[in-house]
């Protein structure tokens, strides 16, 4: 009985080693329910047009990208505009609801913390191109259920978590813990209700974290973009 179990036991063994998932296998298949490494890779811009909500309130936003270029972030209050712009080298962000008459420039810390921000895809996405290290650390518990966990080291002072849906391989949180101005902070990101567009991308269309629940309208992928509105001095038109 013990020689029976003993085989048992290896050939359980044997037949985990041969389905065991690893970072890259999972890369794999999330990148396919993307729509595939080369229509991700197409994504040159995004425009965007959402509603945040924090405490009860629903604010405007609008949202410009290019692709590890610049990113501009846009919302309205009590018929004041505020902003928030990062670029490779420089950031700022205005909110005159909170009292600001001009554009505060962003930190070298938080323009460092936010270059992997600029990046439209995912963190795991080219990840070796990128200098970044990956790891499968197990499933765990997200949103009530289990999902794969993949942590992606950014740098020493940045690493994101990424849950994984094991049926549709879909990511369904974030958890990201960085060291900005000398503080370490921890965020958590959730994601759902994904949607394909027309030309064939997919978006999460509603994602929720501690500054609030974001609902997603209108995605537009590679319509021209003025670099100029990357500038602080430039006022948007209202489209």
């Amino acid at each position: 009985m013990k020689k029976t179990l003993t085989i048992f036991t290896i050939l359980i063994g044997a037949y985990s080693l041969t389905t065991a998932q690893t970072a890259d296998d999972i890369i794999t298949k999330n990148i396919a329910a993307m729509g595939g490494i080369d229509k991700l890779n197409s994504i040159k811009t995004i425009y965007e047009e959402d509603s945040l909500s924090i405490s009860g309130v629903k604010l405007p936003v609008k949202v410009w990208a290019v692709n590890q270029k610049s990113m501009r972030a846009e919302f309205s209050f009590n018929g004041m505009t505020g902003f928030s712009i990062l670029r490779n080298d420089s950031g700022w962000n205005f909110l005159p609801f909170q009292g600001q008459t001009v554009p505060a420039p962003a930190t070298s810390d938080e323009v460092k913390k936010g270059q992997q921000d600029l990046y439209i895809a995912d963190a795991f996405v080219d990840y070796k191109e990128r200098g970044y290290k990956v790891s499968y650390e197990g499933m765990d518990d997200a949103q009530g259920s289990q999902a794969y966990k993949v942590k992606v080291t950014i740098s020493d002072s940045i690493s994101k978590t990424y849950y994984i849906d094991p049926d549709t391989y879909y990511v369904i949180q974030v958890k990201t813990k960085a060291t900005v101005n000398g503080k370490t902070a921890e965020s958590t990101e959730t994601r759902s209700d994904y949607k394909k567009t027309t030309d064939g991308y997919v978006f999460p269309m509603e994602s929720n974290s501690e500054q609030g629940d974001i609902k997603t309208y209108i995605v537009k992928v590679n319509t021209p973009i003025d670099n100029s509105i990357f500038s602080p001095t430039m006022k948007v038109a209202a489209k």
